[in-house]
């Protein structure tokens, strides 16, 4: 094998060896954004959980204070109730 074409084989060979470095650069690339991509999909269906939970925590807080009101109510009921105990007894020990 002459010069010639042994510098022609080397130049193919290294021709050959750059568009493969550039093929597996665009497969690495592609996979590497699907991957990316496969993470923004997890993310986004993450933060739908977490509005979820947002919107049940505020549905547990306004029961709260529901319970708490409707707690506050029974408590002055209870002592209007108290108070007329209190004035029916004190009406039957006077008579």
């Amino acid at each position: 094998m002459g010069i010639k074409e042994a510098a022609l084989q080397l130049g193919v060979e290294i021709e050959n060896q750059v568009i493969q470095a550039r093929a597996d650069q665009i497969e690495m690339g592609q996979q590497l954004t699907e991957r990316i991509n496969g993470v923004a999909n997890q993310v986004k269906q993450l933060d739908g959980k977490v509005e979820m939970l947002k919107t049940d925590v505020n549905d547990l807080k306004t029961d709260v204070n529901d319970l708490k009101t409707g707690f506050g109510e029974m408590k002055s009921t209870q002592a209007a109730m108290m108070h007329i105990l209190i004035d029916v007894q004190r009406k039957l020990n006077a008579n």
